[in-house]
């Protein structure tokens, strides 16, 4: 590269920088900078924090249920759940004794019907329960959203210290559009 083209080059690249510049005010002597103001921490939701929660016990592995989950069959239970347990409640050998239907019911608002239900099922002593969630035939695409939220809602939440097990009920009493519901025993 020549010399004069050098120069050229070196000159345009001071005209450039002088007119992006040439707006700016110096300082006065002693004069500081303004500070830079650091935005507002967003304030997280109840429900945002049990997310941040069960992201974080993903991550580490420390997942409350072990979970088996197909298009069609759910099953879950606590670790160390006696297998005779989850072997009695898939054969439909403990009595639903109250069922909560959800057909109808979008996502949050089944979320909260659900957490509710296990909540005052175990507070009246009920050892197992029903909750009817369809299989999704009618919904957007055929896919069941609600089914396939429930294990989560049952798992972690609120359910998580009230739910032993659950499984997909028996053909008589819903199938796979249906989930028994095994809770704790209330000592209270």
């Amino acid at each position: 590269m020549s010399e004069g083209k050098r120069k050229s080059g070196a000159d345009e690249d001071a005209g450039l920088f002088a007119e992006e510049v040439s707006d700016i005010q110096p300082l006065e002597h002693g004069q500081l900078p303004p500070a830079v103001q650091a935005p507002a921490p967003i304030s997280l939701s109840q429900r945002e924090r049990e997310v941040i929660r069960e992201l974080d016990a993903l991550v580490s592995g420390e997942l409350p249920f072990e979970m088996e989950q197909s298009d069609e069959f759910l099953e879950g239970a606590v670790p160390g759940l006696d297998p005779q347990v989850r072997r009695r409640l898939r054969r439909g050998e403990y009595a639903a004794q109250e069922n909560l239907d959800l057909h109808g019911s979008d996502r949050e608002t089944a979320r909260v019907r659900v957490e509710k239900f296990v909540a005052s099922a175990f507070a009246r002593g009920l050892r197992c329960v029903r909750i009817v969630h369809g299989r999704g035939r009618n919904s957007p695409g055929g896919e069941s959203v609600l089914k396939s939220s429930l294990p989560r809602w049952l798992a972690r939440g609120p359910a998580r210290n009230t739910v032993l097990a659950y499984t997909s009920a028996l053909p008589g009493d819903g199938g796979t559009g249906a989930t028994y519901v095994l809770l704790r025993k209330n000592k209270s």
